[in-house]
Parts: C-alpha cells; sequence; structure tokens
C-alpha cells in the first residue's frame, strides 16, 4: 500500500485543506444582479411560438445566424430592467 504523502489528493488531504483555508478576508457576494459566469452555458429548452414578422425581421437584421441568441439577450434585458407585461 502506497504511503499518503501531502502532496496526494486523497478525499481525507482535501478534508483537511478545506477546513484550514481562511476566508475571513474575502468579502461576501450577496448581489448577484448581472452575474455571468465565463464559461457558464445555461440550461436550454426548444420552445415553438408565433412571432410577427418585423419582428423576426428585426433580430435577423444581422444575418440569420444567431436571431434566437438575440430573442434570449431581449428578454434577458427585458427581465433583468423590470419590463412590464402587458
Amino acid at each position: 500500500m502506497k504511503k499518503e504523502t501531502e502532496k496526494e489528493f486523497t478525499e481525507k488531504r482535501v478534508k483537511e485543506l478545506r477546513e484550514n483555508i481562511d476566508l475571513s478576508d474575502v468579502p461576501e457576494i450577496t448581489d448577484m444582479t448581472g452575474f455571468h459566469l465565463k464559461n457558464y452555458k445555461p440550461v436550454k429548452k426548444a420552445i415553438s411560438f408565433r412571432i410577427e414578422l418585423d419582428n423576426l425581421d428585426w433580430l435577423k437584421r444581422k444575418g440569420e445566424k444567431g436571431y434566437q441568441k438575440r430573442i434570449n439577450e431581449v428578454l434577458r434585458w427585458a427581465r433583468e430592467h423590470g419590463c412590464p407585461l402587458a
């Protein structure tokens, strides 16, 4: 059996390391508004809905690719800025 050294990250060693971490100088994050992780990929669901052609043309004006992403961006902006629903 191999002798456990300090450089090996066994479950026991990781637990010890976590217990000895001093976080007293790290401020707690309480406001997550506008917080996006760089590599975060949100869960998505395929849906079908009807959209008026003028709105679709506006979203596709930069080219057909990416218009669904732009729909998501518009919806996210509206939600984050308190846009009222009629």
